[in-house]
């Protein structure tokens, strides 16, 4: 099973704190989605674990739009108990793949906060997938896939980066116009 994970954060590198994770599970073959998991992180506990704040990053969140700052403050919960949550999550569903947005983002951030909490990540490093990766190869440009939700809303844009990646596979796999060669 295929799983969509997209983190808000509190900088760009690992050992970022965290704000929110959206994970959407999905069909790489169809437009099937499946499940979703969706959690706000406490800053505090954040900084508990050793994680830390980016200033540029702070400055970036105050050019956000009000609807994205909202989404973020209900109900943040402590990050340990977000980990276990997500963890037991993956599992539960048969998460196998691990999907993000840049190779170098998502599963990086994930990971470097499970080794902070000494904890083992669900998945194979080996079963770690890039859209960016995919949709060069495919000539996709997830721009032109109408939105749905708000941008930089972890959930939305998990959703939506799974919608495109499907896009991007049907792409890739549909017959070739042989007239055009």
């Amino acid at each position: 099973m295929h799983v969509m994970l997209d983190l808000e954060t509190w900088g760009t590198r690992p050992g970022s704190a965290l704000r929110s994770i959206g994970v959407v599970q999905f069909h790489l073959n169809s437009s099937v989605l499946g499940g979703t998991f969706y959690r706000n992180i406490e800053k505090e506990s954040c900084l508990l674990a050793g994680l830390t704040v980016d200033a540029e990053t702070v400055s970036w969140w105050q050019r956000q739009s009000p609807e994205a700052i909202a989404s973020l403050e209900k109900d943040p919960r402590p990050l340990p108990e977000i980990v276990s949550a997500f963890h037991d999550w993956f599992r539960t569903v048969g998460g196998k793949y691990i999907w993000c947005h840049g190779a170098n983002f998502d599963e990086p951030l994930w990971s470097a906060v499970c080794r902070a909490l000494a904890r083992p990540v669900p998945w194979k490093y080996w079963d770690t997938r890039c859209t960016r990766t995919l949709f060069a190869m495919a000539d996709f440009d997830m721009r032109s896939v109408p939105r749905e939700g708000v941008a930089h809303d972890a959930l939305a844009d998990a959703i939506h980066q799974a919608r495109c990646v499907q896009m991007a596979v049907g792409k890739l796999r549909a017959p070739k116009d042989k007239a055009a060669a």
